[in-house]
C-alpha cells in the first residue's frame, strides 16, 4: 500500500519554528570577545601601515586614538614633522569651490578620496595657498609670524620668521640637506623666492628674475624638488635647445599669463615618482615629454600609464584615473580660454588627438579668476581644471590693503 503523501502546508499556515533556542546566549571564539586593546601588535602595526601606504594618513591618526595600546605599537606623527610618511604627500587643498570660513576639501589624488574637514584653527590666521596638502598659516597680528599645519595629523610647526605680505604660492618639504623640513614661499608680485626652516631668525630671499618662471611651474606642478643638480640643468638645456626650434620666448614659455596668439608656447612641468612630465602647448595642440632627470635626457613620452595629467596656468597635477569615473587615462586635460570664457580640452598621448570635453565654454572670466557656467561643477574634470587655472589670493596682501 503506498503511503499517504507528505502534508504541504500553504506558506501562511506554515507550522512556528520554536525560538527558545534564540534567547540563549551565542558563544562566540575567544578573540572574537577579546579586548580590541589586546590585538597583538604586529596585527595593529599591519593595519596602520596600510593607511600609510595611500598615505591616509587621517585614518591612521584615528587608529591611534581608539586605545593606548595601539598608540604604543605604532609610530607618533607628531614625534618627527618631516617624516614623509605622515606628510599628505598625494593631497591637494581644493580651496576655490567648496571651501568656507573653516571648512576645506582635501583630495587624494592617487585613491580618489575626498575629506571634509572642519578646522577651526584657520578661522585665527591669514591661509595661503600651499601646493602639497599643507597650511601654511600667519599670525594675525605683526610681524605675521609663520607657521605649517598639517591636516591629517594636527600637527602645527612654528616658525619665527614673518610671512612676506604677497605670497600666494608656498611649499613645504625638504629644500635643503641640512633642513629636512623647510618652508619655500613665493612671492608673484616682486617675483622673489623665500626659504625658511623652523630654527631660521628670518627668511632668506632671492631675487629672481630670470628663473622665477621656472622655478614656480616646478613648485605647482609637483616637480620641485627633484628641480635640482647637474642632471636637472643638463636635461634643460634639451628643452631649450628644444624651445629654439619651435621659436618660444625662454621667459614668456613659463609665464603665468595666459598665451595672447595660437602661437605662443607654454611649458608646464608635472612631477611624477621617478620624472618629470614636460607638457609644452602651442598652435592648438600638446607635445608631452619625459625628463630623465637621473640620465639628464628628455624624450618623448608615448604613455602615462593608468594616470591623468591636469595642466593649468597656476597648477598642475597628476591623478590615477582608474579613481576617478570620467577621468580618462593616459590623457592630458587642460583649458583653452577664447578671452573672457575657457573650453575644456582633452589630448589623448598615444592617438595624439585633441577634443573638447563640450561643445558650450564651461568657465567665463569674472575679475581675476575663471569661475564655472554652472553654479556647482558636474563632473569632476570641471573641478580639477577648475583648481589648476584658479588660486586665491594672499589673505595677509588683502588685509593690508584694506
Amino acid at each position: 500500500m503506498a503511503a499517504a503523501p507528505a502534508e504541504v502546508l500553504p506558506p501562511g499556515k506554515r507550522t512556528k519554528q520554536d525560538t527558545s533556542c534564540l534567547e540563549t546566549p551565542m558563544v562566540f571564539p575567544t578573540m572574537a570577545t577579546a579586548s580590541w586593546s589586546s590585538l597583538p601588535d604586529d596585527l595593529v602595526r599591519g593595519i596602520a601601515d596600510s593607511f600609510l601606504t595611500t598615505n591616509d594618513v587621517d585614518c591612521y591618526v584615528d587608529l591611534r586614538a581608539v586605545c593606548r595600546s595601539w598608540r604604543a605599537a605604532t609610530d607618533d606623527p607628531k614625534a618627527n614633522a618631516s617624516d614623509p610618511r605622515f606628510c599628505p604627500r598625494t593631497w591637494i587643498v581644493l580651496d576655490e569651490v567648496f571651501q568656507s570660513d573653516d571648512r576645506r576639501i582635501l583630495l587624494n589624488t592617487d585613491t580618489g578620496r575626498f575629506l571634509r574637514k572642519k578646522i577651526p584653527l584657520l578661522l585665527d590666521y591669514y591661509v595661503a595657498a600651499t601646493t602639497n596638502g599643507f597650511f601654511v598659516l600667519a599670525d594675525r597680528s605683526p610681524p605675521h609670524a609663520a607657521r605649517v599645519f598639517n591636516p591629517l595629523t594636527g600637527h602645527t610647526v612654528r616658525f619665527t620668521v614673518p610671512m612676506p605680505p604677497d605670497v600666494r604660492i608656498a611649499f613645504v618639504g625638504s629644500w635643503r640637506k641640512a633642513s629636512p623640513f623647510g618652508l619655500v614661499l613665493l612671492g608673484d608680485l616682486c617675483c622673489k623666492i623665500y626659504t625658511a626652516c623652523p630654527g631660521s631668525e628670518g627668511l632668506v630671499s632671492n631675487d629672481c628674475q630670470y628663473g622665477y618662471n621656472i622655478f614656480r611651474k616646478a613648485v605647482v606642478g609637483g616637480a620641485y624638488p627633484h628641480t635640482a643638480g647637474q642632471e636637472f640643468l643638463h636635461a634643460f638645456s634639451k628643452l631649450f635647445n628644444l624651445l629654439r626650434y619651435l621659436h618660444g620666448d625662454v621667459v614668456k614659455v613659463f609665464s603665468t599669463d595666459l598665451p595672447q596668439d595660437a602661437n605662443d608656447v607654454r611649458i608646464f612641468l608635472v612631477g611624477s615618482a621617478t620624472h618629470i612630465v614636460v607638457v609644452i602647448k602651442t598652435q592648438g595642440t600638446l607635445f608631452v615629454f619625459k625628463m630623465d632627470i637621473e640620465l639628464g635626457k628628455l624624450e618623448p613620452l608615448q604613455s602615462i600609464s593608468n594616470f591623468a595629467i591636469f595642466i593649468g596656468h597656476h597648477r598642475c597635477l597628476r591623478v590615477d584615473a582608474t579613481k576617478f569615473p570620467g577621468i580618462e587615462t593616459n590623457c592630458v586635460y587642460y583649458t583653452e580660454h577664447l578671452g573672457s570664457s575657457a573650453h575644456i580640452c582633452k589630448y589623448n598621448i598615444k592617438e595624439k588627438k585633441v577634443e573638447r570635453i563640450s561643445e558650450a565654454p564651461e568657465f567665463v572670466k569674472q575679475d581675476q579668476q575663471f569661475v564655472l557656467v554652472t553654479d556647482r561643477p558636474f563632473t569632476i574634470i570641471h573641478l580639477l581644471c577648475s583648481y589648476t587655472i584658479n588660486i586665491p589670493d594672499s589673505q595677509l596682501a588683502l588685509q593690508q590693503m584694506s
